[in-house]
């Protein structure tokens, strides 16, 4: 679907409800995949990658089943982990293809996956040499990846923490199903610092859950995880999605006229990194309010009586915060440089970049270096032809915008949004902006 944005005429005002987490639920079936008996998800999201990763798990054998109210039951496939010869597609969703890629270890034949994330030349290899220490052999092409057990061995796994923590997640999702012969555990060792550590702090506290025990000293970069653990099943409700909501707190605290926007089905006390934009925002001028009891968040929009300031961010553990805090530099007072952002360039897109070209797109001056952006002020953005490259939140993130842009801009293949956030334009319009398809 195509879409107008209009620039907004009023206030933004009313009441929505987060979208589930992406990450807790992508990370939920695949546990409850690898748990003994039947276990519940509550609220997942179920569009965009995590889409992708509960078809892969059905291919596999997995039963999920949806309920009337937004519940799936997940039960492991009766023959788990024997062969399976067919070719699964992952597409483009790297959280679906590295997981799956060390899972591959636990099934008699290996596993082949294929898809976009490919061709596109997304990072691998740092995963797959790490499995190598486990026995794994692989064949890697342009267009898929062929991967299986060859021996039963469990060295120490030694793997960089700075280019995906995904490779991280994926091996201490693996690591507890694996028996080893020669010591009781895996011991796990970065050799460069971790970016992402709020993902790896979900991974944990979601096979916590699963009754999974893993020890983790990220001051020395180890893990040490003990082998054939079993997976419990379980009923898991999934939290409301900071790095979803961050687009509306934007648009909101961006709001020349008095707004208010209550968030609910958000709690500050979870894992996620990217919370921190209630900090970012109230350091940067924002009125911003937490309701803890009732897991809501109220924010006040009036650029006018609440200015917003220019700030450095570190972005090295919120890499999907990225591309609304670019938007929110070019509104702010003097600049905002966001550094530390050089593993920006190997998500769905080279998001440094793709911002860089956009903001410049719409009259906003910018520095693009390799690890950091600088966005400095601009008095008025033009309307204009977004182009995502394909990457929900960049899609999202100019879109928010384009509402207080000098005139309508257009997207295409507004549906990228349902990603991460199915309901984002219909929650735009719900509080206030208009939009048109054409």
């Amino acid at each position: 679907m195509n879409l107008k944005i209009y620039p907004l005429s009023n206030s933004l005002n009313g009441e929505i409800i987060a979208q589930p987490s992406k990450s807790y639920s992508h990370r939920a079936f695949i546990a409850a995949s690898l748990a003994d008996g039947i276990s519940i998800i509550k609220n997942p999201l179920t569009s965009g990658d995590v889409k992708i990763t509960m078809n892969v798990l059905k291919s596999l054998g997995v039963k999920i089943l949806k309920k009337n109210d937004n519940t799936f039951i997940v039960k492991a496939a009766k023959d788990s982990f024997k062969s399976y010869k067919k070719v699964l597609d992952c597409k483009n969703s790297g959280t679906t293809i590295r997981i799956l890629s060390a899972l591959s270890l636990l099934y008699e034949n290996g596993l082949i996956l294929k898809g976009d994330f490919f061709e596109l030349e997304r990072p691998i290899l740092p995963l797959l040499e790490a499995l190598k220490q486990l026995g794994a052999h692989f064949k890697l092409s342009s267009s898929k990846l062929k991967i299986r057990r060859k021996k039963i061995i469990c060295n120490k796994i030694k793997i960089r923490g700075d280019v995906s923590s995904q490779f991280i997640s994926a091996l201490l999702i693996l690591c507890p199903r694996l028996n080893c012969f020669s010591s009781d555990y895996i011991e796990i060792e970065l050799t460069t610092p971790l970016v992402s550590k709020p993902y790896i702090d979900i991974t944990l506290d979601v096979l916590e859950t699963f009754g999974i025990n893993i020890q983790a000293n990220f001051e020395s970069g180890k893990f040490y995880i003990t082998n054939d653990q079993t997976y419990r099943s379980q009923s898991y409700a999934i939290p409301g999605d900071f790095s979803s909501a961050a687009f509306i707190f934007a648009a909101t605290v961006l709001s020349k006229k008095s707004s208010s926007i209550i968030i609910n089905n958000l709690n500050i006390k979870n894992f996620q990194g990217d919370k921190k934009i209630i900090e970012i925002l109230r350091k940067m001028g924002a009125n911003i309010k937490i309701e803890e009891d009732e897991d809501r968040i109220i924010i006040i929009g009036d650029s006018i009586k609440y200015p917003l300031k220019g700030t450095e961010i570190d972005c090295t553990d919120v890499p999907d915060l990225f591309p609304i805090l670019a938007i929110i530099g070019a509104f702010a007072e003097g600049k905002t440089t966001l550094y530390n952002a050089s593993h920006l360039r190997l998500k769905e897109t080279d998001r440094i970049y793709a911002m860089a070209r956009e903001l410049h797109k719409m009259g906003v001056k910018v520095i693009e270096e390799d690890d950091k952006l600088t966005i400095f002020h601009c008095n008025k953005l033009k309307g204009t032809i977004i182009n995502h490259n394909n990457d929900h939140r960049i899609a999202m993130a100019c879109s928010i915008a384009a509402l207080y842009a000098d005139s309508f801009s257009q997207i295409h293949n507004s549906e990228i949004v349902y990603d991460s956030y199915p309901s984002f334009y219909e929650d735009l319009m719900k509080l206030g902006a208009q939009l048109e398809s054409f």
